[in-house]
């Protein structure tokens, strides 16, 4: 399969290697020739041994005139570029899918042109994970009952962040310090409200639903970005929390939900490098353990877009699905749509 990745960043850097690991044929590129060759000269040796050689570097100017066909084609730039790349992509390039990256876009930009779009993807690879997957199943199955109420927190330092980005020293000269430019925990961390959104679809019956949400901004010179916040649902007597902040150390990402025969607790410890979900289901206790890794997230993700006879991955990560994130965050930010 041959596979073509925009950015050559953290993001693309992983998506290559993911690719590679499943002896796919890549292609990547960047609008930025210093940050290609600093990908190939340090940042992806740094991660993963030494440069694979069977990684072909295109230039920005070129990749628009190819003519070769792509089986997949993936947007890791930043969120600012993700729908003027995407634009681009669909006018010249021909291909059989799109991945788009998270965020979707930045919240005040114009997604009306995605209406009956297909094959187009966004990447919410923690959604897709084993335990995850697990996770709704156990939900689907009513193992705990009708479900009261679930608690989603997504919580990691933005300085955590910046770790994986040795090039970049201050928050200050990132997008995540500006939410114009795809910043603030809703935009970065939106894994969480995706999370959200996808147990809302299996535990709701209505699908109108009470919104409400608290913003904390924080300024950083001229720019503003929300440093925590807090989404929910609310359906009747049913109740979904999303708690997400760009403080905590070591980061916190658990979901618990609470049924009238128990409960179910998923959570992500990247020190241990597992997933862990434990279940407590009329007094009786289960406990079961995912091992994961940051290069497993992305591997997972391609073969579920590319490989997964049963397309659970359309279903979970649907460009619909990424559309309504998008609505959720630009909601909940109390911005106009410019």
């Amino acid at each position: 399969m041959n596979i073509l990745i925009f950015g050559c960043g953290s993001i693309g850097t992983h998506h290559a290697h993911a690719a590679r690991s499943l002896n796919f044929k890549v292609f990547i590129t960047d609008i930025n020739s210093i940050q290609m060759e600093y990908m190939k000269n340090k940042l992806y040796p740094s991660r993963y041994g030494k440069w694979d050689k069977k990684i072909t570097l295109l230039k920005y100017e070129h990749v628009f005139l190819t003519k070769k066909k792509f089986d997949l084609v993936i947007i890791g730039t930043s969120p600012i570029f993700h729908i003027k790349v995407l634009k681009k992509i669909i006018k010249h390039i021909n291909y059989k899918r799109i991945l788009v990256e998270k965020p979707l876009s930045v919240f005040n930009q114009n997604l009306s042109f995605l209406k009956n779009k297909k094959n187009i993807y966004c990447g919410f690879n923690h959604s897709i994970s084993p335990s995850i997957l697990k996770l709704f199943e156990l939900v689907n199955k009513k193992k705990i009952g009708r479900i009261k109420y679930v608690r989603i927190d997504w919580k990691e330092d933005f300085q955590l962040v910046l770790k994986a980005h040795p090039w970049i020293k201050y928050l200050k000269n990132t997008y995540l310090s500006d939410i114009n430019k795809g910043g603030g925990v809703l935009h970065e961390y939106s894994h969480a409200i995706h999370l959200g959104v996808c147990l809302k679809n299996i535990i709701f019956s209505k699908k109108t639903i009470k919104l409400s949400h608290k913003i904390t901004l924080k300024k950083i010179n001229k720019s503003s970005y929300d440093n925590k916040s807090k989404i929910r649902f609310e359906n009747k007597d049913q109740i979904i929390d999303m708690n997400i902040d760009s403080l905590a150390n070591p980061p916190r990402k658990e979901v618990i939900i609470y049924g009238e025969k128990g409960k179910i607790k998923w959570k992500r410890d990247m020190k241990k490098l597992e997933e862990k979900i434990f279940t407590l289901i009329e007094n009786k206790k289960f406990i079961k353990k995912f091992k994961v890794t940051r290069p497993f997230d992305f591997i997972n993700q391609l073969r579920f877009l590319l490989k997964n006879k049963k397309n659970k991955y359309s279903k979970i990560t649907s460009i619909s699905s990424a559309i309504e994130v998008m609505r959720i965050i630009k909601n909940s930010l109390k911005l106009k749509h410019v």
